[in-house]
């Protein structure tokens, strides 16, 4: 059992209301039992919404949306719910959308709203690693055995 990104999965959850829907993924994990979630839709934000991004400061991190406010309360409760989940769920692990402020594993945009890269993890993805679940992102599939 893994948690999946629902955007991967094709559900039209991510910030534009699009989603990011992953033939490969798909196919590796049709047969297997894979839980949708999206911890922004599940800590009480809208699709569509404006973007997100993390902001880093003084050690302490905020979320904010383009327009400059603070969505941080909703991050954080989009991760809890999903730890909820994970583990009630007893999941494995989780495949995540890279560079989300909710999901990104390895990669996160760096809060200038200029698509800028930089090695860094979404809230969700932060707790779930702390509290020892594995992480992975499309790259990983070779990785991961169902």
């Amino acid at each position: 059992m893994y948690l999946v990104s629902a955007c991967l999965l094709g559900v039209n959850s991510r910030y534009d209301g699009n989603n990011n829907f992953n033939q490969k993924l798909y196919e590796l994990f049709k047969n297997a039992l894979l839980y949708p979630v999206c911890p922004e839709i599940m800590g009480g934000l809208k699709t569509p919404r404006d973007p997100c991004e993390i902001v880093s400061q003084n050690n302490e991190f905020k979320v904010i949306n383009i327009k400059g406010e603070n969505k941080t309360e909703q991050f954080k409760r989009g991760a809890h719910n999903t730890l909820k989940i994970a583990q009630i769920l007893k999941a494995e692990g989780a495949i995540f959308m890279e560079r989300s402020p909710s999901c990104g594993v390895y990669n996160i945009y760096d809060g200038s709203f200029n698509k800028k890269l930089i090695k860094g993890e979404g809230v969700t993805s932060g707790l779930l690693k702390e509290n020892g679940f594995k992480l992975f992102t499309i790259k990983d599939l070779d990785k991961i055995s169902v």
